[in-house]
């Protein structure tokens, strides 16, 4: 079972930033879809950057929406899954079903995707998740439902802070 992350194809090139409470968010996007949506902060050039792109505008809103509510529907926005084993794309799959202020276990997460004695790699996956927010890892928690790792800045303190913006 192969959880690798295939490098960025030269098919992409569409990056656009988003401002959220948390800081700098950069959605990069192929013509199969989003690719990655992470928090960083840009440098140099900004390659293919078109606001006008109506995928970018839709996530924008969507994200705009979802710090100020702690909810917003991100199942409408195409994934671009390439690079991703058919264990991980199930794994995705089912962690973009978990609602906005759940949580549910590794154990019970690779349960949810068909191998219940996989939750090791349920957790290389969202370890990998290069989709924060649109698939929601920040909602998978250890069997004890304490935090485990996020490797967003700020951490398990960044985790927290979405869990509860949630359940606000």
């Amino acid at each position: 079972m192969s959880l690798t992350t295939a490098p960025l194809t030269a098919q992409a090139g569409l990056q656009q930033d988003h401002w959220t409470a948390l800081g700098n968010m950069v959605s990069t996007w192929t013509a199969a879809g989003l690719y990655s949506l992470r928090w960083q902060e840009r440098s140099g050039s900004h390659d293919g950057t078109d606001a006008g792109d109506r995928r970018v505008e839709d996530l924008d809103q969507r994200l705009r929406e979802y710090f100020v509510t702690g909810h917003a529907d991100f199942d409408a926005i195409e994934l671009d899954t390439q690079g991703w084993a058919p264990f991980t794309k199930q794994v995705y799959r089912c962690c973009r079903a978990i609602a906005p202020g759940t949580t549910i276990t590794y154990q019970e997460l690779a349960q949810r995707a068909g191998n219940k004695a996989a939750s090791r790699a349920v957790g290389a996956a969202m370890a990998r998740n290069r989709i924060l927010l649109v698939i929601p890892c920040h909602r998978v928690v250890s069997a004890g439902g304490g935090l485990r790792g996020f490797s967003a800045p700020g951490g398990l303190q960044t985790k927290q802070f979405l869990l509860d913006l949630e359940t606000e």
